[in-house]
């Protein structure tokens, strides 16, 4: 791992992220192209790129670490609403805020922003693992992350959205690995063509959110700054500590680490505007931890080294 190739990927993907910002400042397009291209890119992009990443995979993949990323996703999310929890009250959030500010720590971009990055980092075969995170983010954000977000707690929950593109795809992509089964080469191409638009339209994305923030009351969000250092920084080095002694597989471990030290989910910003919560303040939480991750990625993946 070449940490200048690493600093040199965060630089390029915050550089399209600003196309995106420019071309919604500029009027270039509009609020509803960002939401549309969202949609687009969650039931179609990203699908692909998650079942083309099978073919990627080596053929000696050692199944006990696909396993482990099962068993290591699913603890995740079983402990960090606790360790949410705990930040929220370190920081003295607000109570109108607690649930948002835990959102934001427990669902991190690994899809839109984490796909990308892993695979600049360790390669496309590496998708395949974040997938599998990715399968058990959609399945606690679609329950938990849905109580937290809303007023109404369980009596929100849609069972209808287990049904999105990104967990079908998910469950195919790992059940394909299973079976040993892998698309036809043309059907694969146009699988991994299509999915690697992915990452220039999810930053593109990104910017034309961002681009509804004012950025001097951005900046003004004082409680953001220790909050990056705590979930950017001090988390994924806290995982780094207690996982190597549990992931013996560095490669493995690696992918981990890189996903938790993501950014905050646009899902956030999603959510937040479905359910009425504040908008506003997740609006600013994906913006300085995604600019922040400018920094933090390199730096967590050069003390992986």
């Amino acid at each position: 791992m070449d940490i200048m190739v690493v600093i040199s990927q965060m630089l390029e993907l915050f550089l399209i992220l600003a196309f995106g910002y420019i071309a919604a400042k500029k009027k270039v397009v509009s609020g509803n192209f960002g939401s549309q291209l969202s949609n687009f890119i969650l039931s179609i992009t990203l699908p692909c790129m998650m079942l083309a990443s099978v073919a990627t995979m080596p053929a000696d993949t050692n199944n006990s670490d696909v396993i482990m990323m099962f068993i290591i996703s699913i603890l995740f999310y079983v402990v960090m609403p606790f360790i949410a929890y705990l930040i929220v009250r370190i920081l003295m959030v607000p109570k109108e805020d607690r649930y948002l500010y835990m959102y934001m720590t427990i669902w991190s971009n690994v899809g839109f922003m984490g796909f990308p990055v892993i695979a600049s980092i360790f390669g496309e075969s590496a998708i395949f693992y974040a997938t599998i995170f990715n399968l058990i983010f959609n399945v606690s954000n679609f329950t938990l992350g849905i109580m937290l977000m809303s007023k109404e707690g369980r009596n929100a929950l849609d069972v209808r959205k287990f049904l999105s593109p990104g967990m079908v795809s998910s469950i195919i992509a790992v059940i394909m690995f299973a079976c040993h089964f892998k698309f036809p080469e043309l059907l694969n191409d146009t699988l991994k063509t299509v999915g690697s638009t992915t990452t220039p339209l999810a930053m593109i994305v990104i910017g034309i959110a961002l681009s509804g923030i004012s950025v001097r009351s951005v900046f003004a969000e004082f409680r953001l700054y220790p909050y990056v250092i705590i979930k950017q920084v001090l988390l994924p080095l806290l995982a780094w500590v207690i996982l190597r002694n549990v992931i013996i597989n560095p490669y493995l471990l690696g992918i981990v680490i890189i996903i938790i030290a993501m950014p905050v989910a646009t899902s956030s910003v999603l959510f937040a505007n479905r359910y009425e919560n504040n908008v506003e303040l997740a609006t600013k939480g994906v913006f300085i931890t995604t600019l922040a991750s400018v920094v933090t990625i390199p730096m967590i993946a050069f003390l992986l080294m």
